[in-house]
């Protein structure tokens, strides 16, 4: 999944029957699973490593603190839909992200919001600041 020119990061990926509720559009709890597959992606872009391990990657080792959700349009599955990750800020162990589902041909905004992390130390369990490389990346990110 590239990253676009202006920063962003774009992540496609495809709706499905099983995921609607009774109206026939996507159920609203499926948006989190697909931010948090999203954001996994994203990090695994940025820093070019594929594991939840923090021994080996201390920086994917993190809580969600916040997660805003506004729904604007439904998505009817089946189909493809893009998510668009911005970088809005990075904090000493926060890092804020804000989102866009949208159509696939960028005509429609499905929904939009943000998602704040909190860096957890692996065998602490507290609140950590990022690592060096991690505020380096992620702060060129952001707009």
């Amino acid at each position: 999944m590239p990253l676009l020119p202006q920063g962003s990061f774009l992540f496609r990926t495809k709706t499905w029957f099983d995921q609607t509720d009774g109206l026939g559009i996507l159920h609203h709890s499926h948006y989190v699973l697909l931010i948090e597959r999203a954001q996994k992606t994203f990090f695994v872009e940025t820093m070019g490593v594929d594991t939840l391990d923090p021994g080996i990657a201390p920086d994917v080792y993190v809580v969600v603190r916040d997660l805003d959700l506004h729904y604007l349009t439904p998505i009817r599955p089946e189909c493809e839909i893009n998510i668009v990750l911005t970088v809005r800020k990075v904090r000493a162990a926060g890092l804020t992200v804000d989102f866009e589902f949208r159509s696939i041909d960028d005509k429609t905004v499905h929904c939009r919001g943000s998602r704040t992390v909190c860096r957890m130390d692996g065998k602490t369990h507290q609140p950590a600041p990022w690592t060096d490389d991690f505020r380096k990346r992620h702060e060129a990110l952001v707009r």
